[in-house]
Order: C-alpha cells, then sequence, then structure tokens
C-alpha cells in the first residue's frame, strides 16, 4: 500500500531538523525507497511498519543513525568536474611555493565526504605535487561525513572496478593503486595516510576542526534553505585562514553572505576566496 503523504512529510521533516536536507514532496517517492531499506534494517516489513515504530518508541540510537545514513545522497566519483582539480592543481597549489614565509603544513578539508572520492583525489593531487615539490609543505586533508557507513567506506579505501574507473586515468590508477584478491583495488597507504576522516554534522558546531587553506564543500548546499546554507557558509568562511579558498559546487554561491570571502575565478572555475 505504501506510505501517504503526511506520514512521508513526518520523516521528511525529522531529517530536515537534524541535517537541512529537504525532501521536497516531488521527491518522497525516493525518500520512501530509503524508508523500505531501514524496514529490513530493523527486521520490520513494511516502510508503515517504520512510521509505527517511529510513533510508538521514538527515533533513537542505531534506529536514529540508520535514518541519517541512508537520507544522505552518497553519489560521488574521483576527480568530479575536473575542471576544478585543475584549477587547485594549476592555480591554488603554485601559490604556496610563493608564500613568504613558506607554510610548513597546508590543510585541506572535504566537508561531507561520502565515500572518500573527493579527499582521495585530493589526496592524490598532494602526493604528485609533494613529489614534484620536496621541499614543499606536508599535507593533512580532513573528510568528514554525517553518515557512518559512509566513513567506513572512505576509511577502507577500497573501491571497486566500476567506482575506479569513475574519473581516474589509467596511469593514475597503477600509480595510487593496487588490484586485491576479492577483484577491488585498494588505495596505497602514501595517499590514504593522508586523509584523517571523522564524523561531522555541517549544522552542529565545528569544535575541534581548526583552520584550513582550503575547503571543499560541493553539493552540500543545494539540499539546504537559505537559512542553513547562510549559516554553514559562515561558519566555513571562520574556519578558513586568510587567502584560503571555499569550493563549491557548481551550482552554488556564496555571493551575498559572508563579506569576507570574494568570488575569484580560477581556470575557469569559481571560488571563493577570504580576505
Amino acid at each position: 500500500m505504501g506510505l501517504t503523504e503526511p506520514q512521508l512529510k513526518f520523516f521528511a521533516d525529522y531529517i530536515e531538523k537534524e541535517l537541512g536536507i529537504v525532501y521536497a514532496p516531488m521527491n518522497y517517492f525516493q525518500l520512501e525507497q530509503r524508508i523500505e531499506k531501514i524496514a529490513l534494517f530493523l527486521n520490520l516489513k513494511t516502510a508503515e511498519e517504520v512510521y509505527d515504530k517511529s510513533l510508538r518508541d521514538g527515533i533513537f540510537g542505531d534506529f536514529k543513525q540508520y535514518l541519517l545514513d541512508i537520507a544522505t545522497n552518497n553519489e560521488t566519483s574521483f576527480f568530479r568536474d575536473p575542471k576544478v582539480f585543475n584549477a587547485v592543481e594549476k592555480q591554488i597549489l603554485p601559490q604556496i611555493l610563493t608564500m613568504t614565509p613558506k607554510p610548513i603544513h597546508y590543510r585541506i578539508w572535504c566537508a561531507a565526504s561520502s565515500f572518500g572520492q573527493e579527499p582521495y583525489s585530493v589526496a592524490i593531487l598532494a602526493n604528485e605535487f609533494s613529489k614534484a615539490n620536496p621541499t614543499g609543505p606536508r599535507f593533512d586533508i580532513v573528510g568528514t561525513d554525517i553518515a557512518d557507513h559512509a566513513l567506513a567506506r572512505c576509511r577502507s579505501g577500497k573501491y571497486s572496478n566500476l567506482e575506479i574507473q569513475r574519473g581516474l586515468t589509467p596511469s593514475r590508477i597503477t600509480q595510487n593503486f593496487t588490484k586485491t584478491d576479492d577483484d577491488q583495488w585498494q588505495l596505497k597507504s602514501e595517499v590514504k595516510n593522508l586523509v584523517n576522516y571523522s564524523k561531522l554534522n555541517l549544522l552542529e558546531p565545528y569544535i575541534g576542526m581548526g583552520m584550513f587553506n582550503i575547503i571543499f564543500c560541493r553539493y552540500v548546499l543545494i539540499y539546504q534553505d537559505q537559512e542553513r546554507k547562510k549559516a554553514i557558509i559562515q561558519k566555513l568562511e571562520r574556519c578558513l585562514v586568510p587567502g584560503g579558498f571555499l569550493i563549491l559546487g557548481a551550482s552554488e554561491s556564496a555571493l551575498g553572505i559572508s563579506e569576507r570571502l570574494v568570488q575569484t575565478n580560477l581556470e575557469g572555475v569559481i571560488a571563493y576566496q577570504k580576505k
């Protein structure tokens, strides 16, 4: 029979309150499919039973975590939007060689890191840069996500043939991955160890994150309303060092939100540099 629109709205409202992710009525079919997966996790027969349990027992513990995990969109690929990574490689990273004094550490944060393809793409670039500039800075790369299952995938550094073929050239595959006995591809430790992962909800305080030279926060804000989008960008800006860069998704903008972020064009890519 399926969930009614008011029942789906109950879950949509809960997810928006916890994560800021907005499920519009036109996307309720996707939400219902995800709640059906939760039913399997809870050993329930239908999505309606998930709804009944939510009303009866509340949404707590593993149930809450799984609901929030499955509500997020983990669509990603290596070097997604190649022009962005070309701008980082050709414009941003070379800038650090001209700095006086040169930084010892260069910190990069990938917010909403999904299954790890973005932070590991950054790590591959950083590793290539370090080999070409051995006297340059060390790179500290941080990946964060709200979903436990996504963070587990990140930390494994292991990907399928299909995942590895999305965005990686043959040379980068052979240089950075090894084939495993179960027909997967394991990221080599020299790249994998550049990235540390932690759990973070972008709507909550960024305690202990520190300051960064580059922050990637791509294809996250499109799911937020204007108020939450503004709050997230302002908090990200406070985590940037002066001169640091905020990189958003192609359809996202920080214009008019922070006076300290100046829009700049890098190799045809729009980024925001902190004054």
